[in-house]
């Protein structure tokens, strides 16, 4: 017991500025405001079967709103985010593909609330072997 005590009441004023310490950077990060913003992200399609190739006008970029602390939506870039569409088990065709908040990866403490288009057109056609006629 007596080494319980003097354990706990050793430099008792260094632990106490160590807690006070760590509550005034808690409050002062709990303190920084909500805020939103919008960026411009890439769409990336992945994975995409080898005989199929994409034939229409897809959107390079896509809108994404996120909401976080504005101290972190400050640092981030279009290029920290970023949304990947997974196409290994698409078909020929014309599929409508519906972009999710989850599909774009944000950091810790950012939060995705909105995508814009929320849904991509996308005509995939099987490739064909390019025989050009040969002759004048």
């Amino acid at each position: 017991m007596d080494f319980l005590r003097r354990w706990m009441l050793h430099n008792w004023w260094l632990k106490l500025l160590a807690l006070a310490l760590s509550f005034l950077l808690w409050a002062t990060y709990t303190a920084e405001p909500i805020a939103e913003q919008a960026y411009v992200v890439p769409l990336e399609f992945t994975r995409i079967p080898g005989d199929l190739e994409i034939s229409n006008e897809v959107p390079a970029q896509v809108h994404v709103r996120v909401r976080g602390r504005s101290a972190l939506l400050r640092r981030l870039t279009p290029a920290d985010l970023g949304i990947s569409v997974d196409l290994s088990s698409a078909r020929p065709g014309e599929i409508f593909i519906r972009l999710a908040p989850d599909q774009v990866a944000a950091p810790y403490g950012a939060t995705v609330v909105r995508i814009s288009p929320e849904k991509v057109r996308v005509l995939l056609v099987s490739r064909r072997a390019s025989a050009s006629p040969r002759g004048v």
